[in-house]
């Protein structure tokens, strides 16, 4: 989707509305570990991918769709918190941004060799210029 300023604007107040949701009306579902990491809303307002993530994957996969299928009363709930001309359409994903920094960062440490602590590369060479006086 097409972020403009009035897009994220609009995305950023969701998601707070979404949180407020979650937190003191939203009993149903157990949230546990998941938080929402973004919000994207289509430029026509009547949209709005949010973004689940978790830090157990399956745990945070289950809320996901726990959250589908409450979408509708979560819609309504929303629409009572934001004040705009129709409320979004919401559409839950999971958010695999987390977990694909986790195994690019796996797969660099098996890769790259450790970095070594106090490497004196400057040492020595301030003391190749003490003996040449």
């Amino acid at each position: 989707m097409k972020r403009t300023r009035r897009t994220s604007r609009v995305g950023e107040n969701v998601r707070d509305a979404l949180a407020t949701i979650f937190r003191l009306d939203l009993h149903d579902v157990q949230l546990g570990w998941s938080s929402i990491s973004e919000v994207e809303v289509s430029p026509d307002l009547h949209y709005a991918k949010v973004y689940i993530t978790g830090l157990k994957e399956e745990d945070t996969k289950e809320t996901v769709e726990a959250l589908r299928k409450l979408a509708p009363k979560i819609r309504h709930l929303l629409g009572k918190r934001i004040h705009l001309r129709y409320t979004p359409e919401l559409d839950f994903r999971y958010d695999e941004t987390a977990m694909r920094a986790l195994r690019i960062e796996t797969v660099l440490r098996e890769v790259l060799p450790p970095e070594k602590e106090g490497s004196d590369d400057e040492g020595s060479e301030a003391e190749d210029t003490d003996d040449e006086v």
